[in-house]
C-alpha cells in the first residue's frame, strides 16, 4: 500500500513538474515575442500648421477611425479585456504622446508599428493598413492631435494572462505583432503622382479600406469580404454603402462596416468616393480582358 501510495505521489508531482514547465516555456516565449526588437529607421515628416492643416487632420483621424479605440478625445481607453481569451488591451492616450515623441518616432509608430523603444506595437493596431498613409496625411493627423489639450489619460498595456501565452505560442490564434505583418521597405503610393481617380482611389483603399478587407485585416475581421466585391455595386448602391452601411438587398452585413460608414466614412469627400469606385470598378477591366 505504501509502494502504491508513494507511486502515486511520484506521478502526480512529474505531472505537476510537466505543468509548470509547459507554462513557464509558454511565457517565456510569448513574452520573447513581444519583446522582440524591430530595427526601422526613422524617416523626416512635416507637420503643417494652422487651422486648414488642422481641420484635415481631425478628418483623417475621423476616417481613419482613431477615435474608435483611442476615445473621443483621444485620451486613451480599455480597448478589450477578457480574461478567458487572454488579454487585456489598452489604447494609450494620443495627446501625451504625440507631445513626448517626435512626429518622425510618432510616424513610425503609426505607420510601422514600432515604438520608441523599437518594440512592436500589438494586433489591435492595424499598422499594416496605415503603413500606406501619405506623409500629408500623416502629418496632418499628427498636427490635429498636437492641438488638443492634452489629457491625463491612460498609458498603453497589452497584456498576455495564461491563456494568452497559450493562444500566442501553442495554438496560434492570436494574431501576431503588428510589426511582422508589415514590409517596411515596400514602396508607399503616393496619391498626389497623378490626377487619375482610380490611383487615388487604389491609395485610399489600401490605407484605409485594408483595416479590414486585407489579408492581414482578416485575422482581425474574419467575415469581411475581398474587396473586389465592391466592383459588382452599381454606383448609387456603393455610395450607399459607403455613407449608410446599407449593402445591397439590404442583407445583413459586419457591424464594422456598418459603423464603418455611419461614423468614419460620412467625413469623405464626394470626390474620394467617387475615386473608391473607379479604382473597384478597374478592377474589372482584366477580368473582361481576360474573358476576351
Amino acid at each position: 500500500m505504501n509502494s502504491e501510495s508513494h507511486r502515486l505521489e511520484w506521478i502526480l508531482l512529474i505531472i505537476t513538474g510537466l505543468a509548470v514547465f509547459v507554462t513557464l516555456a509558454m511565457y517565456v516565449l510569448a513574452e520573447r515575442e513581444l519583446n522582440r526588437r524591430y530595427d526601422v529607421s526613422l524617416q523626416p515628416i512635416e507637420v503643417p500648421e494652422g487651422p486648414a492643416a488642422v481641420a484635415e487632420g481631425e478628418r483623417q483621424a475621423m476616417i481613419r477611425g482613431c477615435f474608435w479605440c483611442h476615445g473621443a478625445a483621444l485620451e486613451g481607453q480599455m480597448y478589450f479585456a477578457e480574461a478567458d481569451r487572454g488579454l487585456i488591451v489598452v489604447a494609450p492616450d494620443l495627446t501625451r504622446i504625440v507631445n513626448r515623441v517626435s512626429p518622425a518616432e510618432f510616424a513610425r509608430t503609426v505607420r510601422h508599428g514600432v515604438r520608441p523603444d523599437g518594440t512592436s506595437l500589438q494586433p489591435a493596431m492595424p499598422s499594416f493598413a496605415f503603413y500606406n498613409m501619405s506623409d500629408a496625411d500623416m502629418g496632418s493627423i499628427i498636427a490635429y492631435i498636437k492641438s488638443l489639450p492634452q489629457q491625463d489619460g491612460y498609458d498603453g498595456q497589452f497584456n498576455l494572462l495564461p491563456v494568452g501565452w497559450y493562444r500566442r505560442v501553442l495554438d496560434d490564434s492570436l494574431p501576431p505583432s503588428v510589426a511582422t505583418l508589415i514590409d517596411h521597405e515596400a514602396p508607399r503610393p503616393d496619391p498626389s503622382v497623378t490626377g487619375d481617380p482610380a490611383e487615388h482611389g487604389r491609395y485610399l483603399a489600401e490605407s484605409v479600406c485594408t483595416e479590414c478587407h486585407g489579408d492581414n485585416g482578416r485575422l482581425r475581421v474574419p467575415l469581411a469580404p475581398d474587396l473586389g466585391i465592391a466592383a459588382a455595386y452599381p454606383y448609387e448602391d456603393f455610395v450607399r454603402l459607403m455613407r449608410t452601411g446599407a449593402p445591397i438587398g439590404d442583407r445583413k452585413i459586419d457591424y464594422h462596416m456598418v459603423d464603418a460608414s455611419k461614423y468614419r466614412y460620412t467625413r469623405m469627400t464626394d470626390a474620394e468616393v467617387d475615386a473608391l469606385y473607379a479604382y473597384f470598378q478597374s478592377m474589372l477591366e482584366p477580368q473582361a480582358a481576360g474573358a476576351q
